[in-house]
C-alpha cells in the first residue's frame, strides 16, 4: 500500500553556511541510530550529541534514518531534535519528527509477508512484525525482550499469521543466533518472494520490507523536501542495511565497528559507536 503525503516542509536551505569562519561541508546528515549515533548501551555519548547540536544550530538538517519504527525512537528526539523529517523501517516510512505523522509510506506484499512468517517460525526464529507502528511477534520471549530494551514499546503475540492478511505490514525481522539468521539470509532466495527486499541490521536480525524502498531513496525523497540534492548529503551507519545510503551520498561513512564490505564500500571509514564516532565524522568532514 501506498500513501504519500504532499506537504511542504522546510526548503529555507542556505548553501555554504559558514560558522566560526568554517563552511559547512553538507547541509545534511543521514545518519543511523543503532551501532552508530548510539552506543552499545542505546545511549548518545556527550560529544557526539555536542557535535551534532552545532552542526544543526549551524544551519545543517538532521535526518535520522533507522531501522526502527518512530515509537521505538522518541526518547531520542528531546535531545537530537531532529529538524527534518525521519526515516523509519529502513525507508519504509518517513515521519514528521514533531508527531510522526506519516509523510510517506509503503508496505509489503502479504502474501510476500505471511510466506516469511511461515519461513520463520518453521525455521525456530523470533517472528517480529510490524503493522501500523503496532508490534507483534509468534513468541513474546527473551529475544523479544531483548528487541524492545529501552523502549515504551509492548509487544502483542499473533495467533495466526492470517491475523495479517488483510493489514499492510511495514517490516518484518527474523531473529535468532548468528549462525542461523546466516543460514536464513542464504536460503531465502528461494523463498518465492515477489516484492521483497531483505539486509541485516545486526548478525542476529534479519530484517524483510518492500523491495520499492530503501533508506538511499528515503534520504534522496527527504532532501527534495528540503531543496537539497545527493550532493548535499553525508550519510553514515553501521549495517548492511546502511550500505545503500552510504553509496548514494556524496560522502558516504562507513562506522569503524561496520562490517568488512560496507567499511570497503564507504568513501570514508569514521570511528565506532563506542568512540564518538559521529561526531568526529562532523567535525573532520562536516564542519
Amino acid at each position: 500500500m501506498l500513501r504519500v503525503f504532499d506537504i511542504e516542509y522546510d526548503k529555507r536551505a542556505e548553501r555554504g553556511k559558514v560558522i566560526n569562519g568554517t563552511i559547512m561541508n553538507y547541509r545534511i546528515l543521514a545518519s543511523d541510530m543503532d551501532g552508530t549515533m548510539l552506543t552499545d548501551d542505546k545511549s548518545i555519548s556527550k560529544e557526539t550529541l555536542r557535535a551534532v547540536t552545532e552542526f544543526r544550530e549551524a544551519g545543517g538538517y538532521l535526518i535520522i534514518s533507522s531501522g526502527r519504527p518512530y515509537p521505538a525512537m522518541t526518547g531520542y528526539l528531546a535531545e537530537l531534535k531532529p529538524n527534518a523529517p525521519m526515516v523509519t523501517y529502513n525507508g519504509a516510512k518517513i515521519v514528521d519528527p514533531k508527531d510522526g505523522h506519516a509523510l510517506f509510506e509503503e508496505g509489503m506484499i502479504t502474501d510476500d509477508a505471511i510466506r516469511i512468517m511461515e519461513e520463520g517460525e518453521k525455521r525456530g526464529h523470533t517472528v517480529i512484525v510490524w503493522t501500523n507502528d503496532i508490534l507483534y511477534g509468534n513468541e513474546i520471549n527473551k529475544n523479544m525482550e531483548i528487541y524492545v530494551f529501552n523502549t515504551d514499546i509492548v509487544p502483542y503475540k499473533y495467533e495466526s499469521r492470517e491475523f495479517f492478511r488483510n493489514k499492510s505490514v511495514t517490516k518484518i525481522i527474523l531473529n535468532d543466533a548468528p549462525e542461523k539468521i546466516a543460514v536464513t539470509m542464504k536460503e531465502m532466495k528461494e523463498a518465492g518472494l515477489k516484492g521483497t527486499t531483505w539486509a541485516t541490521s545486526g548478525p542476529e536480525y534479519l530484517e524483510f520490507y518492500s523491495d520499492k524502498v530503501s533508506k538511499a531513496v528515503a534520504v534522496d525523497r527527504v532532501a527534495g523536501m528540503l531543496g537539497l540534492g545527493a550532493e548535499d548529503v553525508c550519510a553514515v551507519g553501521d549495517g548492511r542495511n546502511d550500505l545503500e545510503m552510504i553509496k548514494y551520498a556524496s560522502l558516504g561513512v562507513a562506522m569503524q565497528n561496520a562490517p568488512e564490505d560496507v567499511r570497503e564500500q564507504a568513501d570514508y571509514v569514521t570511528d565506532s559507536n563506542e568512540r564518538d564516532g559521529v561526531g568526529k565524522l562532523i567535525r573532520a568532514k562536516i564542519l
